[in-house]
């Protein structure tokens, strides 16, 4: 098969390297279908709204508002340059922020026609720790601030919830669905944190939603996809969609680790993968 990698990042977002075109040329050597382009939507619109957002690098987290129709532009350019050659996809990977989706929606409507897909992510806790960056290394001393690691995933679970359940959250794509082990954080009473997976799985599934089989898990200490085979199968017993997605922040990481991933979810029984195009999903057989 010819695989669609769904899911990178390029230098408009401050921490990955290469132009969009560079990701793209990759993805033409590697004989991809399909390259979607999904960079970070900008935090900068929350700064006013969550005075405690100066305590993370947020700037460096994403893309300036500014840099939106740049972003665009260069979407346009590389699709129209290489039409024959490969389907380029256009996202964003927006960060869900509780009570702030009507300020997103400011800022991100008159982009929405403009995308194929959105995908929703939670990377920025407020808990029992403040405002916790948990899967940059620089906070890391955070989880120092909680008894269990448990407490950090029934957190992020929460997050999730909030976030599928919100009407003014408009996404298609839920991202690394068990993120907080990025760094070999790992969670200690497996049936407390698998209910309130298998709770949020069911609202994924309620709205309709596709999770992303995120393998850049693979890269990190984690040395896992996003999310584990084990909820794999709790997505597979429930009919939830999936598409791949590499978090590629390196034109080297597209398509990372696809063969085992695709022999993986065929294992537990999936032989079909989601495709997206105007907001419309579709499915591709493997």
């Amino acid at each position: 098969m010819r695989y669609e990698d769904w899911h990178t990042h390029n230098s408009l977002c401050k921490h990955a390297i290469g132009s969009i075109e560079d990701y793209v040329k990759q993805a033409i050597k590697f004989k991809l279908n399909v390259i979607g382009i999904s960079d970070h939507f900008p935090y900068e619109y929350l700064a006013s709204y969550i005075p405690s957002l100066d305590q993370i690098p947020y700037e460096r987290y994403a893309m300036s508002l500014n840099e939106l129709n740049i972003y665009v532009t260069q979407l346009n350019q590389v699709r129209n340059k290489y039409e024959n050659q490969i389907k380029v996809r256009f996202g964003f990977e927006l960060d869900y922020f509780k009570d702030m989706d009507e300020v997103l929606n400011n800022y991100l409507d008159s982009f929405k026609e403009k995308m194929d897909y959105l995908y929703g992510s939670v990377h920025v806790l407020f808990g029992k720790a403040g405002i916790f960056a948990f899967d940059d290394s620089r906070f890391l001393n955070k989880y120092e601030e909680y008894t269990v690691n448990d407490e950090v995933y029934l957190e992020f679970y929460t997050a999730l919830q909030n976030m599928i359940a919100s009407p003014a959250f408009d996404f298609d794509i839920i991202t690394h669905f068990d993120l907080p082990k990025k760094f070999d954080k790992r969670v200690e009473d497996k049936t407390l944190v698998l209910d309130k997976v298998i709770e949020t799985l069911e609202l994924a599934k309620k709205s309709d939603l596709t999770i992303e089989i995120n393998t850049s898990g693979l890269r990190k200490q984690a040395k896992e996809q996003y999310p584990s085979e084990d909820i794999i199968k709790e997505m597979y017993a429930l009919d939830i969609p999936i598409l791949l997605g590499s978090d590629a922040h390196n034109p080297e990481e597209i398509a990372f680790k696809f063969k085992e991933i695709t022999a993986l979810v065929k294992s537990i029984g999936y032989n079909q993968l989601a495709h997206f195009k105007e907001r419309k999903r579709s499915f591709i057989e493997i």
